[in-house]
Formats: C-alpha cells, sequence, structure tokens
C-alpha cells in the first residue's frame, strides 16, 4: 500500500495531468453516443465468423474466445517484467471491477502471466513487429477479463507499464497499427478500426471503435479506450450492451484509477 501510495504521489507530477483530468468532460459525448450504437449488439443466436486463430486485439469476440495471455516475451508482447517503476501491486489496483462495467458483468477469469499488447493483430497480414518500437520498452502489464452473463460477450482491461518517456511512444504505436491494420479479413469476416475524434491530445490518449463484419451475422462493435498517466498506459475494450450512464461512469474512473 505505501508503495502505491509513493508511486502516485509521483506520478502526479506529470505535465498535462491536470489535463487528463479535464478531458473527461470531453470523452463523456463520444462515450455516451457509442454506447448508445453498441446497446443490443450482444451477438445473441447469431452465427460465430470462422476463427484463424487467436488476436489479442479482435473485437465483439465471445468470452470463450477471449485473448489468452502469455508471457511477455518479443517485441509484440514487451519487454520482460523489471523490478524498476511500479509494482505489480499499483498496476493491479488500477483495473476496473466487474460491477464497474454495469449490471450483468462478471470477471471472466484472467491468468497470472503478463498480457500481450492489447493492440496486437496476429491476423492482420501488414502487421509487423518492427513497426511498434514501443514494446520492447514495456515493463509489465496485467489484464483482467470480464463476461457478460446473458449475451455471453467479453470485456478486457490492460494496464500497462513502460519505461521512462516510452509509454507517450506507445500511444503512436497505436495510432500506427489502427492505421495499417485499418481493415483486413479474418475469421471469415472483416475486422475494421476508426480513430474517433475526441479533445484528448495526441500524448493523452486515444479513442477506437473497431468493427467486425460478417455474412450472415449482424455487426459487431467494440468501444477501445486507451489513456495516458506518467509511465502507465490504460486500455479498456468493451462491447455492448453499456448503458449511457454506466459509460459515463466507466469514463471517468479509468482516468481515476490511474491516479
Amino acid at each position: 500500500m505505501t508503495d502505491q501510495r509513493a508511486w502516485r504521489r509521483g506520478q502526479a507530477t506529470e505535465p498535462g495531468a491536470a489535463a487528463l483530468r479535464s478531458v473527461r468532460t470531453a470523452l463523456l459525448p463520444v462515450l455516451l453516443s457509442l454506447a448508445t450504437l453498441v446497446t443490443g449488439c450482444d451477438g445473441a443466436g447469431a452465427p460465430e465468423p470462422a476463427k484463424r486463430g487467436a488476436t489479442a486485439g479482435t473485437v465483439g469476440v465471445p468470452v470463450t474466445e477471449a485473448p489468452v495471455g502469455g508471457p511477455v516475451t518479443g517485441s509484440t508482447t514487451g519487454a520482460p517484467a523489471t523490478t524498476d517503476g511500479p509494482s505489480r501491486d499499483v498496476l493491479v489496483a488500477a483495473l476496473l471491477g466487474p460491477a464497474e462495467l454495469g449490471a450483468g458483468w462478471r470477471e471472466g477469469g484472467s491468468p497470472a502471466e503478463a498480457p500481450p499488447w492489447p493492440w496486437l493483430q496476429t491476423d492482420c497480414p501488414a502487421y509487423r513487429d518492427g513497426d511498434y518500437p514501443a514494446q520492447r520498452h514495456r515493463r509489465d502489464a496485467v489484464q483482467r477479463r470480464y463476461q457478460h452473463e446473458s449475451s455471453q460477450q467479453a470485456a478486457m482491461h490492460v494496464v500497462e507499464a513502460y519505461q521512462a518517456g516510452w509509454a507517450v511512444r506507445a500511444l503512436d504505436d497505436v495510432r500506427r497499427v489502427v492505421r495499417i491494420c485499418s481493415r483486413y479479413a479474418a475469421w471469415g469476416g472483416t475486422i475494421s478500426f476508426t480513430v474517433l475524434h475526441s479533445r484528448l491530445r495526441a500524448e493523452e490518449g486515444v479513442l477506437v471503435l473497431g468493427r467486425i463484419e460478417a455474412p450472415g451475422a449482424p455487426e459487431r462493435f467494440t468501444l477501445f479506450l486507451t489513456v495516458r498517466r506518467g509511465d502507465l498506459l490504460s486500455t479498456l475494450n468493451v462491447p455492448g450492451p453499456m448503458d449511457e450512464w454506466r459509460a459515463y461512469e466507466t469514463a471517468e474512473k479509468l482516468v481515476d484509477l490511474l491516479g
């Protein structure tokens, strides 16, 4: 507990921290409109697209196909965990509890191992590990998976710690992968990503809408929100259902949990 308080006191001096908190209100109209868009797109009874293999950033995946975390090895998953920087307890404390996602969500089982980069797109033909240099400077990461009881959809939250100065560059990696893999065929359908307009500055975060289109199935949408505080990144991906008030609370909480 002492470690966590000391780390967060240090983070409070990060330039732009106050500005990051100030963007909560600016984010809310976007989150609310997206919450309305994805509510009801729970995929119940819809045929599943053919599966080509797990993709860590894939949108709208049923909980049985939730991304599997593995050891942090290689540039797609980041550098091995180090003893520098925040402790793992600090990272775990920045993860949302299931109740904070809304009614019907519960924890879906989260491996203890550090997860892959949440934007990893192994099914994208244009994806190359070397295009994302910040991932070689990731210190550690934790994840929490969630399952919605009625729809069986999955959500996931990943908190990452980077070496000094590399969290900002990791946001550049996010924008780069969304641009390079903006639309590609996978899982018997088409996966696409769109960076959404918000008042977040480039060094503060990014908001992305993911979509899966497959023959004979309704479109599926997932909201990806990545925010930065100091050398920490927090990435939440949430498919429907999520009502507007819960979207409001979740956006605010995600920023608060980073300190």
